[in-house]
């Protein structure tokens, strides 16, 4: 009888998780329910129940949006690994196989996934067949956690966090215009030379202001001028390639175009070091093998560069 209670107990306490980790993402008692197929009144006792257990108040709630507390947001961490890791056991007990199985939430910075992920996750939905992926693409950084993302593509310098990084790539950032660009307005051989020209910026780096250069071994931003300024790369980029005027892109967006001869760079001698592409996730500990072998595929698909 008492290991009947017990399991009873659990299984409330699991219900009661699961009903925690749905309001928290819809921000909404009424949605969750929905998702969850129960009256909104359950879903609600449901969450009383375990804030009764923790003795701490998860959410705070108005009228109108439902929003965690900070006691809220370090347990939803937990909670949503706990459910993630049940998931992939169960799956993999009713499947009798360890091969990854269930759902990858996976954001991108827009251009590198239009033009790169289509054919890593391709490649990869073929060997698992069991696996699932629902990708958010956009230059914004998402909070993995606050969002419910299990994996994000980062490019750059990584600011200091909780969250594991591991290397994928190496990419350029190059100064490039268009042939015809330069037989018209003339060729910059040192970035002074960049003044007077026509510099199209990506609004993201340094508001559109200023270029990074390396100059006498150290890392100058220079100051540029121009009259067309964007937060999408791959806007910038045709726009070079159409002569309008010279722009500061990394590699995976105007790599291609400088392949066929669309484009020239200039300024090598004083480019940034090669910059790194890095997926991001929350706690090797608690890494599930969907996400693991994705991670380990992307390392392995795109280890040669940008």
């Amino acid at each position: 009888m008492k290991i009947i209670i017990l399991f009873i107990r659990t299984m409330d306490k699991l219900s009661n998780m699961k009903a925690f980790a749905q309001v928290a993402q819809t921000k909404s008692f009424a949605e969750a329910a929905i998702k969850l197929g129960l009256a909104t009144s359950v879903v609600s006792k449901r969450v009383k129940d375990l804030e009764e257990f923790l003795g701490a108040q998860l959410f705070h709630r108005t009228t109108r949006r439902v929003n965690l507390t900070d006691t809220g947001y370090s347990y939803l961490e937990y909670v949503r690994k706990f459910l993630d890791e049940l998931e992939e056991v169960e799956e993999n007990i009713r499947h009798k196989t360890q091969k990854p199985i269930g759902e990858i939430k996976l954001a991108a910075p827009l251009s590198f996934g239009v033009k790169y992920l289509g054919p890593a996750l391709s490649d990869y939905l073929n060997k698992y067949q069991d696996v699932s992926i629902k990708t958010f693409l956009s230059d914004r950084q998402i909070d993995l956690v606050e969002e419910g993302y299990d994996l994000s593509i980062r490019i750059g310098q990584l600011k200091d966090s909780s969250l594991i990084s591991k290397k994928l790539s190496t990419c350029r950032r190059v100064v490039c215009g268009s042939p015809a660009y330069f037989a018209k307005h003339g060729r910059p051989e040192k970035p002074k030379d960049l003044m007077g020209h026509n510099c199209m910026s990506y609004t993201n780096l340094s508001d559109g202001k200023a270029w990074p250069f390396i100059i006498e071994g150290k890392k100058i931003w220079k100051s540029t001028s121009g009259r067309f300024y964007s937060d999408n790369g791959d806007l910038l980029c045709e726009a070079a390639i159409d002569g309008c005027g010279i722009t500061l892109l990394p590699t995976f967006i105007v790599g291609k175009a400088v392949k066929r001869g669309d484009l020239e760079i200039i300024l090598e001698d004083y480019e940034e070091p090669d910059f790194n592409i890095y997926a991001i996730y929350q706690n090797r500990r608690h890494l599930s093998t969907k996400v693991r072998t994705l991670i380990d595929y992307l390392s392995e698909y795109f280890k040669n560069g940008l």
